[in-house]
């Protein structure tokens, strides 16, 4: 594997990186972003290369956010992207089967976390994949950056520090390839729960109107009617015993439980319990808050919802403050010194993105007693 990634090292390197400056920044800061960008693109060579085995040609662009943070975003073709961030050495987001939520577009990119793509259009951020539901104002997105400013800094608490100290060398050196074959010299490493398929392939209901939470919900009690049965009831599944997605669906019973389309941990918990008192099951579920638990969870072999800092209505961020997005965790992916979850994200192509731990803001866990 070392032989095989020292020759695409060697003609990656001659690679160029397409980068964009953002909007509200003075050439001079953006033209010193770029040149960094371009310089980290032999990390990011070398870490494709490790993951896929190809010489493979990547483009970078520059996202940024409302605090003067910037992050470095690495397509990989149509089909794959990743979110690095130069301050902790780490890839905030991977996923090499999802197109790049920024696919096609070059400027004015803006970045507030996992599931919070924007572009910056006249004097509104407009989301980069699903257009009106959740675009925002630019007080809104405020908001929407005070909750990424403090997941950020629980992120950062956390570094890559072989890569950081790779970024302070002359990377095109013997001795720093060296070190990139050493740190990236094998794929990530991934370890997934029995029968994982049953969450990253599941056939659910629609995320709509804020409604991942719930999404979620359907995706974990679905997991658990796969692989233990008696858990939904009939009349949520179709006659190939998968979720219903038109209809009354199982979603709609469990917002009937809720108080709003919004959720966090202790929501979704609530509506669990709802569900399974109503419907005779027996089980557990429970909630915490930032990380706790999660990764331990995922390796007593059950998958758990995680929530996110990172709000999914701006109107509900005004008037409640505490709005967290939903994704499912069913795995575990380590490469170097970091291990990150292996989440759903509750959308049509997101099925498998390796996501940074430290951007958890609280969970759900779910067990059949």
């Amino acid at each position: 594997m070392k032989k095989i990634l020292s020759v695409l090292l060697a003609s990656l390197l001659l690679l160029s990186t397409s980068a964009t400056a953002f909007a509200m920044e003075t050439e001079t800061n953006a033209d010193n972003w770029l040149v960094s960008a371009n310089q980290h693109q032999i990390i990011h060579n070398a870490k494709i290369a490790a993951e896929t085995g190809q010489n493979v040609t990547l483009t970078t662009k520059i996202l940024s956010d409302l605090s003067d943070n910037h992050f470095e975003l690495v397509e990989v073709g149509d089909t794959g992207y990743m979110i690095f961030d130069p301050q902790s050495g780490k890839y905030l987001e991977e996923a090499l089967d999802s197109p790049s939520p920024y696919l096609g577009l070059s400027e004015n990119l803006y970045y507030f976390g996992p599931l919070n793509y924007y572009q910056l259009s006249g004097d509104k951020f407009v989301h980069t994949v699903i257009h009106n539901e959740y675009d925002m104002s630019f007080a809104e997105c405020r908001s929407l950056q005070s909750a990424f400013d403090t997941a950020l800094q629980n992120s950062r608490t956390q570094k890559d520090t072989e890569v950081l100290a790779l970024m302070q060398t002359n990377l095109n050196s013997r001795a720093s390839v060296n070190r990139l074959q050493s740190h990236f010299s094998a794929r990530a490493t991934n370890k997934y729960i029995p029968n994982y398929k049953y969450i990253k392939n599941a056939i659910y209901p629609a995320n709509e109107n804020n409604t991942c939470g719930y999404t979620a919900a359907c995706l974990i009690l679905n997991y658990w009617h796969k692989v233990k049965g008696n858990v939904i009831d009939s009349s949520f599944l179709d006659s190939n015993g998968n979720l219903k997605t038109t209809g009354n669906t199982l979603q709609d019973k469990l917002l009937s439980y809720g108080k709003s389309n919004s959720s966090w941990g202790l929501t979704i918990r609530d509506v669990l319990i709802d569900y399974c008192n109503e419907y005779g099951v027996a089980a557990t579920s429970t909630y915490y808050v930032t990380n706790f638990d999660i990764f331990a969870e995922v390796g007593r072999n059950r998958p758990v919802i995680v929530f996110g800092y990172f709000p999914d209505s701006p109107g509900q961020v005004q008037s409640r403050g505490k709005v967290f997005h939903a994704v499912t965790a069913y795995g575990t992916s380590t490469s170097g010194l970091v291990t990150k979850l292996i989440v759903h994200y509750g959308w049509s192509g997101y099925s498998h993105v390796t996501l940074d731990g430290g951007l958890v803001g609280s969970s759900t866990q779910f067990v059949l007693n």
